[in-house]
Protein backbone atom coordinates (compact mmCIF):
# COMPACT_ATOMS: atom_id res chain seq x y z
CA UNK A 1 0.00 0.00 0.00
CA UNK A 2 1.42 3.22 -1.24
CA UNK A 3 1.50 4.92 2.27
CA UNK A 4 3.26 6.11 5.19
CA UNK A 5 2.89 4.64 8.61
CA UNK A 6 2.84 7.85 10.34
CA UNK A 7 0.12 9.60 8.02
CA UNK A 8 -1.82 6.55 8.13
CA UNK A 9 -1.75 5.97 11.72
CA UNK A 10 -2.69 9.59 12.45
CA UNK A 11 -5.53 9.42 9.56
CA UNK A 12 -7.14 6.62 11.37
CA UNK A 13 -6.63 7.90 15.25
CA UNK A 14 -8.26 11.43 14.14
CA UNK A 15 -11.24 9.33 12.55
CA UNK A 16 -11.96 7.31 15.83
CA UNK A 17 -11.96 10.67 17.57
CA UNK A 18 -8.71 9.63 19.38
CA UNK A 19 -7.16 12.41 20.65
CA UNK A 20 -3.50 11.25 19.56
CA UNK A 21 -4.48 12.08 16.37
CA UNK A 22 -5.34 15.49 13.58
CA UNK A 23 -6.39 14.84 10.01
CA UNK A 24 -4.18 15.90 7.43
CA UNK A 25 -5.38 19.68 6.85
CA UNK A 26 -8.13 20.24 8.96
CA UNK A 27 -8.84 22.55 11.33
CA UNK A 28 -12.10 23.33 13.64
CA UNK A 29 -13.22 26.27 12.48
CA UNK A 30 -17.09 26.73 12.44
CA UNK A 31 -17.18 27.62 8.57
CA UNK A 32 -16.29 25.79 5.47
CA UNK A 33 -13.45 26.79 3.69
CA UNK A 34 -13.72 27.64 -0.12
CA UNK A 35 -14.73 24.16 -1.83
CA UNK A 36 -12.82 21.65 -3.89
CA UNK A 37 -14.31 21.48 -7.66
CA UNK A 38 -13.22 19.23 -10.32
CA UNK A 39 -13.87 19.12 -13.76
CA UNK A 40 -16.99 16.54 -14.27
CA UNK A 41 -15.08 13.77 -16.36
CA UNK A 42 -12.22 14.24 -13.66
CA UNK A 43 -14.40 13.80 -10.91
CA UNK A 44 -16.50 10.53 -12.88
CA UNK A 45 -13.17 8.61 -12.75
CA UNK A 46 -11.93 9.57 -9.41
CA UNK A 47 -15.25 8.50 -7.76
CA UNK A 48 -15.85 5.32 -9.85
CA UNK A 49 -11.94 4.43 -8.56
CA UNK A 50 -13.89 3.75 -5.33
CA UNK A 51 -15.29 0.70 -6.76
CA UNK A 52 -13.86 -2.89 -7.20
CA UNK A 53 -13.97 -3.39 -11.23
CA UNK A 54 -16.56 -5.08 -11.62
CA UNK A 55 -19.18 -3.00 -9.89
CA UNK A 56 -17.77 0.69 -11.98
CA UNK A 57 -20.06 0.16 -15.29
CA UNK A 58 -23.10 0.07 -13.61
CA UNK A 59 -23.11 2.25 -10.66
CA UNK A 60 -24.91 5.67 -10.28
CA UNK A 61 -22.58 8.54 -10.17
CA UNK A 62 -22.84 11.82 -8.69
CA UNK A 63 -20.68 14.88 -9.22
CA UNK A 64 -20.49 17.89 -6.55
CA UNK A 65 -21.04 21.57 -8.65
CA UNK A 66 -22.29 25.06 -6.85
CA UNK A 67 -25.80 23.92 -6.17
CA UNK A 68 -24.01 20.74 -4.76
CA UNK A 69 -24.32 17.11 -5.71
CA UNK A 70 -25.86 16.42 -9.15
CA UNK A 71 -26.85 12.67 -10.82
CA UNK A 72 -25.24 12.34 -14.21
CA UNK A 73 -25.49 8.76 -14.45
CA UNK A 74 -28.14 6.15 -13.65
CA UNK A 75 -27.43 2.63 -12.43
CA UNK A 76 -28.74 -0.57 -12.21
CA UNK A 77 -26.57 -2.44 -9.54
CA UNK A 78 -27.93 -0.80 -6.12
CA UNK A 79 -24.16 1.23 -6.11
CA UNK A 80 -23.95 5.06 -6.01
CA UNK A 81 -20.85 6.39 -6.37
CA UNK A 82 -19.49 9.90 -5.47
CA UNK A 83 -16.77 12.34 -4.63
CA UNK A 84 -17.53 12.64 -0.51
CA UNK A 85 -16.50 16.18 0.35
CA UNK A 86 -17.68 15.15 3.94
CA UNK A 87 -15.51 17.20 6.45
CA UNK A 88 -14.68 20.25 4.44
CA UNK A 89 -17.68 21.89 7.01
CA UNK A 90 -14.62 21.63 9.49
CA UNK A 91 -11.81 23.38 7.15
CA UNK A 92 -10.99 20.14 5.36
CA UNK A 93 -9.59 19.64 1.79
CA UNK A 94 -9.51 15.86 1.30
CA UNK A 95 -11.39 14.45 -1.06
CA UNK A 96 -12.88 10.79 -0.02
CA UNK A 97 -14.77 8.86 -3.33
CA UNK A 98 -16.60 6.38 -1.76
CA UNK A 99 -19.30 3.80 -3.38
CA UNK A 100 -22.20 2.64 -1.36
CA UNK A 101 -24.21 -0.62 -2.01
CA UNK A 102 -27.67 -0.63 -2.35
CA UNK A 103 -28.65 -0.18 1.69
CA UNK A 104 -26.09 2.57 1.84
CA UNK A 105 -27.43 4.04 -1.31
CA UNK A 106 -31.03 3.80 0.44
CA UNK A 107 -29.84 5.37 4.16
CA UNK A 108 -26.45 6.77 3.91
CA UNK A 109 -25.60 8.38 0.64
CA UNK A 110 -28.99 11.03 1.25
CA UNK A 111 -27.13 12.54 4.26
CA UNK A 112 -24.08 12.99 2.11
CA UNK A 113 -26.33 14.31 -0.64
CA UNK A 114 -27.58 16.57 2.01
CA UNK A 115 -24.23 17.62 3.43
CA UNK A 116 -22.99 18.91 -0.18
CA UNK A 117 -26.07 20.58 -0.82
CA UNK A 118 -25.66 22.62 2.64
CA UNK A 119 -22.06 22.98 1.82
CA UNK A 120 -22.61 24.58 -1.17
CA UNK A 121 -24.66 27.49 0.37
CA UNK A 122 -22.08 27.95 2.70
CA UNK A 123 -23.27 26.73 6.02
CA UNK A 124 -21.31 26.10 8.37
CA UNK A 125 -20.18 23.04 10.50
CA UNK A 126 -22.69 23.89 13.04
CA UNK A 127 -25.62 24.71 10.88
CA UNK A 128 -25.08 21.14 8.95
CA UNK A 129 -24.84 19.13 12.11
CA UNK A 130 -28.27 20.78 13.25
CA UNK A 131 -29.71 20.09 9.88
CA UNK A 132 -29.28 16.34 9.74
CA UNK A 133 -30.01 15.94 13.54
CA UNK A 134 -33.49 17.61 12.51
CA UNK A 135 -33.02 15.15 9.19
CA UNK A 136 -32.79 12.06 11.26
CA UNK A 137 -35.63 13.24 13.86
CA UNK A 138 -37.94 13.82 11.42
CA UNK A 139 -36.99 10.25 10.00
CA UNK A 140 -35.73 12.05 6.32
CA UNK A 141 -32.71 10.34 7.30
CA UNK A 142 -32.27 6.69 8.63
CA UNK A 143 -29.80 4.79 9.71
CA UNK A 144 -28.60 1.88 7.63
CA UNK A 145 -30.84 -1.17 8.43
CA UNK A 146 -28.88 -4.26 7.99
CA UNK A 147 -24.75 -4.57 7.18
CA UNK A 148 -23.68 -3.50 4.51
CA UNK A 149 -20.09 -1.92 2.83
CA UNK A 150 -18.64 0.91 1.52
CA UNK A 151 -16.22 0.94 -0.92
CA UNK A 152 -12.98 3.29 -0.58
CA UNK A 153 -10.42 1.85 -2.67
CA UNK A 154 -9.07 4.90 -3.98
CA UNK A 155 -8.17 5.57 -0.21
CA UNK A 156 -8.52 9.53 0.87
CA UNK A 157 -7.18 11.94 -1.21
CA UNK A 158 -5.24 15.46 -1.44
CA UNK A 159 -6.15 17.04 -4.88
CA UNK A 160 -3.85 19.40 -6.94
CA UNK A 161 -6.30 21.87 -8.65
CA UNK A 162 -3.68 23.15 -10.67
CA UNK A 163 -2.34 20.06 -12.30
CA UNK A 164 -5.45 18.23 -11.64
CA UNK A 165 -4.11 15.08 -10.72
CA UNK A 166 -4.20 13.72 -7.06
CA UNK A 167 -1.24 15.29 -5.29
CA UNK A 168 -1.04 12.65 -2.69
CA UNK A 169 -3.03 9.96 -0.80
CA UNK A 170 -3.29 10.42 2.95
CA UNK A 171 -5.63 7.70 3.51
CA UNK A 172 -4.97 4.31 2.13
CA UNK A 173 -7.71 1.95 0.26
CA UNK A 174 -10.29 0.62 2.55
CA UNK A 175 -13.82 -1.13 3.20
CA UNK A 176 -16.64 0.25 5.55
CA UNK A 177 -18.77 -1.51 7.28
CA UNK A 178 -21.71 -0.02 8.39
CA UNK A 179 -22.32 -0.21 12.16
CA UNK A 180 -24.78 2.37 13.51
CA UNK A 181 -24.31 2.43 17.30
CA UNK A 182 -21.04 0.60 17.61
CA UNK A 183 -18.31 2.12 19.49
CA UNK A 184 -14.77 1.00 19.46
CA UNK A 185 -15.08 -0.50 22.91
CA UNK A 186 -17.68 -2.72 21.64
CA UNK A 187 -14.90 -4.29 19.29
CA UNK A 188 -12.56 -4.32 21.91
CA UNK A 189 -10.43 -1.69 19.80
CA UNK A 190 -8.25 1.02 21.87
CA UNK A 191 -6.00 3.88 20.98
CA UNK A 192 -3.14 1.99 22.13
CA UNK A 193 -4.03 -1.67 19.93
CA UNK A 194 -4.34 1.46 16.93
CA UNK A 195 -1.30 2.70 17.21
CA UNK A 196 0.61 -0.76 17.29
CA UNK A 197 -1.11 -1.73 14.61
CA UNK A 198 -2.65 0.52 12.06
CA UNK A 199 -4.21 -2.12 9.83
CA UNK A 200 -6.94 -3.65 12.63
CA UNK A 201 -10.53 -2.32 12.15
CA UNK A 202 -11.52 0.85 13.72
CA UNK A 203 -14.92 2.48 14.19
CA UNK A 204 -15.22 5.81 12.62
CA UNK A 205 -18.19 7.99 13.29
CA UNK A 206 -19.46 10.18 10.12
CA UNK A 207 -18.53 13.84 10.50
CA UNK A 208 -22.48 13.71 9.79
CA UNK A 209 -24.83 11.51 11.33
CA UNK A 210 -22.62 10.51 14.14
CA UNK A 211 -22.87 7.35 15.46
CA UNK A 212 -26.40 7.15 13.32
CA UNK A 213 -24.02 6.46 10.40
CA UNK A 214 -20.96 4.62 11.90
CA UNK A 215 -18.71 2.66 10.22
CA UNK A 216 -15.88 -0.14 10.88
CA UNK A 217 -13.36 0.66 9.04
CA UNK A 218 -11.28 -2.10 8.03
CA UNK A 219 -7.27 -1.07 5.55
CA UNK A 220 -7.78 -3.28 2.19
CA UNK A 221 -5.19 -6.08 1.26
CA UNK A 222 -1.72 -4.48 -0.07
CA UNK A 223 -2.26 -3.70 -3.68
CA UNK A 224 -5.89 -3.37 -3.40
CA UNK A 225 -5.72 0.23 -5.34
CA UNK A 226 -2.87 -0.27 -7.31
CA UNK A 227 -5.21 -0.35 -10.84
CA UNK A 228 -6.87 2.77 -9.68
CA UNK A 229 -6.44 6.12 -10.98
Amino acid sequence: MRRTRSTSLALLLALAGWPGGTAAGQTTVGSAQSLVYLPQELELELALAAAPEHLRSAATVYVFGPSGYQQIRSGTNGMTCLVNRDGHQRGGRELRPTCWDAEGSATIAPVMLRVGELLAQGATAEEITRDIERGFALEHFVSPRKTGIAYMLRGDVIFDETTLTVARTIFPPHYMIYAPGVSNADIGMTEEASTSDPTLPVVYEGYAGGSRTAYIIIVAADGAGDRLP
